[in-house]
């Protein structure tokens, strides 16, 4: 079990796909979300966000105040800021948690950027995605970690493979996932 927090590149990649903003939206499915891709409430639905620009399914300011007053939640559309930077950290500490709790193999630990890839990925796809197969044997796989000393180029092939078919998790994140296993890979000895 490691205890690293989540780095700056970490955090800057998960900001850069969430988008942002301090209004209520509908996320993808049109769960009302704010911030950073916090979700306010997945009982209620409003319009869709298929761009992945927060502006284009804003919710009316009167939508807005309805939904807080039915949630109770103390706080409406729009945000302050460091609301917004307060939702952030206890969304992503979720995700944090769960990849410090993986058992990596004996002797093995990530580098931060490893940490923070996976950290993106468990923050987007929920911490399930940390126990499916491909995650889990590319975990599994010693040559993953940092260590001393050259690799074959068949090893390096077989790590590229484990780490892309994991990373693979959603096709419809292509970019979000090829910016991950890019950061997952940084200074390892396979791309």
């Amino acid at each position: 079990m490691s205890k690293f927090s989540l780095g700056t590149d970490g955090a800057n990649l998960i900001k850069k796909h969430e988008g942002f903003s301090l209004k209520f939206y509908g996320d993808p499915k049109g769960y009302p979300t704010v911030g950073w891709g916090h979700l306010i409430t997945d009982t209620k639905t409003y319009t869709k966000n298929t761009t992945g620009n927060p502006n284009d399914s804003l919710l009316s300011q009167a939508q807005a105040d309805a939904l807080s007053n039915s949630l109770k939640l103390g706080y409406t559309s729009p945000i302050s800021q460091s609301k917004a930077d307060s939702f952030f950290t206890s969304d992503t500490a979720k995700a944090v948690k769960a990849v410090n709790d993986l058992e990596l193999p004996t002797g093995c630990q990530f580098t931060q950027s490893q940490f923070d890839a996976l950290v993106s990925l468990a923050f987007n796809a929920g911490p399930g995605v940390l126990k499916t197969p491909d995650v889990e044997a590319m975990l599994a796989h010693a040559l993953i970690y940092p260590f001393i000393g050259p690799i074959t180029s068949a090893q390096s092939d077989n790590c590229s493979k484990l780490v892309s078919k994991a990373f693979s998790y959603d096709k419809n994140l292509k970019t979000r996932r090829n910016e991950e296993v890019t950061l997952f890979c940084k200074g390892m000895p396979y791309t």
